[in-house]
């Protein structure tokens, strides 16, 4: 067990070092549009028509998902919500189970009167929770295309590939004394700590670098340890049946590829795709991200 007393000078210094100077910043991410709500969740709606839902992971929030994606709001009504504990939704205290979670996003869609089923287009973590809600709800999902979908054989496969999550996110996934001083010291200097963000993760778009920071302890670690950890098996592809695309760069260190596409092969209604790159393809290559969505968006049979 690591223990550790940080100051604010040295708790800086840990999240720059934890961080890393990566690449350049992301040139293509553009500011998104819409009307932001705050509901169950925090969201920001645009358009009209058959909705879109965008789920981010870890560390992110709505922004995740930049201008390119607005080009889904014509002809669809896109919804991208900030998740529970994340951004600039409510961070409760606790309550941060993978149901809790999709609880939370079933919440915000009755909120926004959205009773018709959705098509779901999710990152990372985002994508546990899009499976969930196909399972608790399933008439109320058509479709689902998963990046980078952290899907696991068994608990330690689940560990091993999340502790390659990379720089923070790696230094917070487990729960150590000096995680929660790091954290708790983010909360405490949200200004300063932002502007390291920006500052240590140059690959980012700043308003993305900048989100990565506005969660709790609480709804890291818990939303780590009580869903991440433990609902990223198989069974949770149990009983949907709706088409689900999982996609996976060949980069990416996160994801377990030859699960992923196993999957693929014991489901009909499950496809794989692996392109180049790593595990923020949603970020690096938005144009195609949004190209595939409205693929599967005009392959499925319209809603009822």
């Amino acid at each position: 067990m690591i223990r550790a007393t940080l100051g604010t000078a040295s708790a800086a210094g840990v999240v720059a070092a934890a961080w890393g100077l990566a690449h350049r910043r992301a040139s293509s991410w553009t500011a998104p549009v819409g009307d932001v709500r705050a509901l169950a969740l925090t969201v920001r709606t645009l358009g009209d028509g058959p909705p879109v839902l965008l789920l981010h992971g870890l560390l992110g929030s709505g922004r995740f998902w930049g201008g390119a994606y607005d080009q889904l709001g014509t002809g669809h009504q896109l919804v991208v919500p900030d998740l529970l504990g994340f951004g600039r939704s409510p961070h409760p205290a606790s309550g941060y189970r993978l149901d809790d979670h999709a609880d939370a996003v079933l919440a915000m869609l009755d909120d926004l009167a959205i009773l018709a089923p959705v098509t779901i287009a999710a990152h990372s973590f985002g994508a546990l929770v899009a499976l969930r809600v196909a399972q608790l709800m399933p008439e109320r999902v058509r479709g689902i295309i998963a990046f980078g979908p952290p899907l696991y054989t068994d608990d330690t496969s689940a560990r091993d590939h999340v502790a390659d999550l990379g720089g923070l996110a790696r230094l917070l996934a487990f729960d150590t004394p000096l995680a929660e001083r790091v954290c708790g010291w983010m909360c405490a200097h949200r200004t300063l700590a932002a502007a390291l963000a920006r500052t240590a993760r140059p690959d980012l778009p700043g308003a993305v670098a900048v989100d990565s920071v506005n969660h709790t302890w609480a709804s890291y670690s818990a939303t780590v340890n009580d869903a991440l950890l433990v609902n990223h098996g198989a069974g949770q592809l149990v009983g949907i049946d709706v088409p689900v695309v999982l996609i996976g760069g060949d980069a990416d260190r996160v994801i377990d590829r030859g699960h992923l596409a196993r999957l693929a092969d014991v489901h009909p209604n499950i496809g794989f795709e692996q392109w180049r790159g790593g595990h923020d393809l949603p970020i690096r290559m938005p144009h195609r991200c949004v190209g595939r969505i409205e693929a599967m968006l005009g392959a499925l049979p319209p809603p009822e």
